[in-house]
């Protein structure tokens, strides 16, 4: 009986794999010489759709369609559609819908539906009859994305993707908005070596934020790594090397303080001064209170012999942090120049 049982339960999901995976071809079209009725409602029910077939609404304006709950489909398309929606009190075998080149639609939500892809279109809302039962909304060049609960009186809340830049993205970058913690969270989707969607918070818990940034498939932490290759190299005494590291991670995101900052300290020790205080200014410009590249700065101008100006760079590092003993220091050295370079002079 359990042999039969596992055979039956097997044979049922590959059957539901066939059904999902045969959608391209299989698919029940409502556009508009769909007849319907005389206030725009097309009703869906399970006389009129056969299971393994996907609902595929496109070109339609001012529309309702409504897959009633007695019917069935494998998944459900919704393509240049404008003020536009769709009611799902049905089954959809794969819990996905697929939204793109619309404007002004809404997915209603009162059977399960896991995920809600959005491509290419404005003022989409999908809505769901409780907060618990939103999945995932997965979007890409897309505005005016949002979610709303029934539950939570209907009120549209805009999923935001601002401050989620691209990057350096071999794809269009896509963002997922999903309940964390009881908030809707948005990240921006990125694939690591192994291609697999993920995202950055979720790939840097499970592997740690060293293997992660292997992983991650953006420029700023491909320059991330490069800096942390350039750190071993300057640990090991191989300061050239150093220097490489670190001119890589600045060309992957050019306004990376850190290697800005270290690959300064690199050039004052290869003897590279006017590099050194570039790098150093450089830094200042993206982090103005970033100590080190102050005292860097410092370094480089006492080197050039511009004790006057390294004087006012080890005073703003110290302004920054008083207790700074390598500051303090240089300071004293540097005024000592000023004094003996005076002295020099009127000699």
């Amino acid at each position: 009986m359990t042999m039969r049982r596992a055979k039956d339960d097997g044979e049922a999901v590959r059957n539901q794999i066939n059904l999902i995976d045969e959608t391209t071809s299989k698919r029940f079209y409502v556009d508009a010489a769909t007849p319907c009725e005389a206030n725009g409602t097309m009703v869906i029910t399970r006389d009129v759709i056969d299971p393994a077939r996907a609902i595929h609404l496109r070109d339609l304006s001012d529309r309702e369609v409504v897959l009633e709950g007695d019917a069935s489909c494998a998944k459900a398309f919704v393509e240049r559609c404008a003020r536009t929606r769709l009611v799902i009190k049905g089954r959809v075998v794969s819990e996905s819908v697929e939204v793109w080149g619309c404007e002004g639609v809404e997915i209603i939500c009162e059977s399960a539906i896991a995920t809600t892809q959005v491509d290419d279109a404005t003022e989409v809302t999908v809505r769901h009859p409780a907060r618990r039962a939103l999945g995932a909304v997965v979007f890409a060049t897309s505005r005016d994305v949002g979610v709303a609960f029934d539950d939570e009186g209907g009120v549209v809340q805009r999923l935001d993707d601002h401050g989620l830049a691209p990057g350096d993205h071999r794809e269009i970058p896509q963002f997922i908005s999903r309940i964390v913690n009881g908030e809707i969270m948005t990240e921006r989707l990125i694939r690591g070596k192994d291609e697999y969607p993920t995202t950055e918070r979720e790939l840097r818990a499970s592997l740690g934020a060293s293997l992660a940034n292997e992983h991650l498939d953006t420029a700023p932490a491909r320059a991330e790594l490069r800096k942390d290759r350039g750190n071993v190299a300057f640990k090991e005494g191989n300061v050239a090397q150093a220097a490489v590291h670190y001119t890589e991670a600045l060309d992957l995101d050019p306004s990376h303080v850190v290697a800005l900052c270290n690959r300064a300290q690199c050039f004052l020790k290869l003897g590279e001064h006017e590099k050194a205080l570039a790098d150093a200014e450089r830094a200042i410009e993206v982090k103005s209170d970033y100590v080190k590249a102050h005292f860097r700065r410092g370094l480089a101008l006492h080197a050039l012999e511009r004790f006057t100006d390294a004087v006012h760079a080890f005073e703003r590092a110290l302004a920054l942090d008083p207790k700074n003993v390598q500051a303090k220091d240089a300071l004293r050295v540097a005024e000592y120049a000023v004094v003996r370079s005076r002295r020099e002079t009127r000699t």
